[in-house]
């Protein structure tokens, strides 16, 4: 690569502003980036704000166009995180229409192209290396106009709030109301419910993410409410079913409203355990209603205002029995295992989507959600050792320890 410069701020500038932080690289505000950037790229008032990009600052590039792979590379030393943050995300304007390469080098590299960019224009470019988890890579390599070597030793393009992201998920659909897995709800809820890292991961959940409900124990029927804003269709899928945690042994009472309204009390729970509870709805197929409606502990005043509950995997399910769905999980064959490279699925249900977690509960590789019917996992990024594979269906999750020799 020509014209290496090392990347530069105007500390005079910038005395008393930090350092940019993992996991954004520079965002042309900050004191310097997060980790050495190299290349003809300097800090500059944006000349041209507008549209997505009203920053005071951005950075200028200046591309020797008659080398074809002329670069900037930002250094991060060891192996770049990309389990939580790994889609890498820019700001771009361009005087012409051109592309950029993004690529991770150092240990199993991966190039991604971007379209081509539009004209005088602010715009964001996205590029999902989430497939390069764990391949040890410690450098980003940004090519702008790659392979082009018959412009000028002095394009000048602009960037601004270079950065890794987590990817975008899409919401949860039906019969789904939400697995807090994904970005948002297929319906909307209100009450006092967030997303949260698993507290207790074991048992039937080894789920990443549950939801935090905050209950106002003082108030009997303080509640969580679903609005599905039309008649629910329970023709089909009548039975609400949700996985639950509790410190302490308390009933749930769900409840559908905004028609004939039926409500269902649950068994006391068991205290520090996740279990699922389902609720039969059947009866009120055709019945008109749109809202359930979940109270944890109803009629309990003497709790505090603040009690906590975890729930996980929300969703209305058919009435396939308990025994049918043991049968066909008893008819899932997961093969090798031990594994090297690929783990094969012969499954008795659809398989829509999978996780694989180490023992310390980190999820170390998943399925981006748009699979349909999985049948094979890749496994060449995992390191040896044991793990556990989470496969879910359209109704059930199932748990299996996986062995990567």
């Amino acid at each position: 690569m020509k014209n290496i410069l090392l990347f530069i701020f105007n500390l005079v500038a910038y005395v008393g502003i930090a350092q940019c932080t993992d996991p954004v690289i520079t965002d042309f505000e900050c004191s310097s980036p997060s980790h050495p950037i190299t290349g003809a790229l300097v800090n500059i008032a944006n000349p041209f704000p507008s549209g997505i990009n009203n920053s005071a600052n951005v950075g200028e590039y200046t591309d020797n166009g008659t080398d074809g792979f002329d670069a900037l590379v930002i250094d991060y030393g060891t192996p770049i995180d990309l389990s939580t943050n790994s889609v890498l995300k820019l700001k771009f304007y361009s005087p012409s229409s051109v592309q950029i390469l993004a690529k991770l080098e150092g240990g199993t590299p991966i190039e991604i192209f971007s379209n081509f960019s539009a004209v005088n224009t602010w715009q964001e470019f996205s590029f999902d290396f989430s497939s390069s988890l764990g391949d040890g890579n410690t450098r980003v390599v940004l090519f702008f106009n790659p392979g082009v070597t018959t412009s000028t030793p002095t394009d000048i393009y602009y960037i601004d709030d270079l950065l890794f992201d987590a990817p975008i998920l899409p919401p949860c659909t039906e019969p789904v109301i939400t697995d807090f897995e994904c970005s948002a709800p297929s319906q909307p809820i209100t009450g006092a419910l967030v997303t949260v890292a698993n507290p207790a991961v074991g048992g039937i959940n080894f789920s990443a993410n549950v939801g935090q409900y905050t209950d106002d124990g003082t108030q009997g029927f303080d509640a969580m409410i679903i609005d599905y804003g039309t008649a629910i269709d329970l023709s089909t899928e009548s039975i609400l079913k949700l996985k639950f945690y509790s410190p302490s042994s308390v009933q749930i009472l769900a409840k559908l409203e905004g028609g004939t309204p039926q409500e269902i009390y649950s068994d006391f729970s068991l205290v520090n355990t996740w279990q699922e509870f389902t609720f039969d709805f059947s009866a009120s197929a055709g019945n008109g209603n749109t809202r359930v409606v979940l109270f944890f502990n109803p009629t309990v005043t003497t709790g505090t205002p603040t009690d906590i509950y975890y729930i996980d995997d929300l969703f209305f399910d058919s009435t396939l029995s308990l025994t049918d769905i043991d049968q066909r999980v008893e008819n899932l064959l997961i093969y090798p295992n031990p594994a090297l490279d690929t783990v094969n699925i012969k499954p008795g249900v659809e398989i829509r989507s999978f996780q694989i977690m180490d023992l310390s509960g980190k999820v170390v590789l998943k399925s981006d959600r748009t699979s349909n019917d999985i049948e094979s996992i890749n496994t060449e990024s995992l390191l040896k050792g044991v793990y556990f594979l989470i496969l879910r269906t359209p109704s059930i999750t199932h748990t299996v320890k996986l062995v990567k020799q």
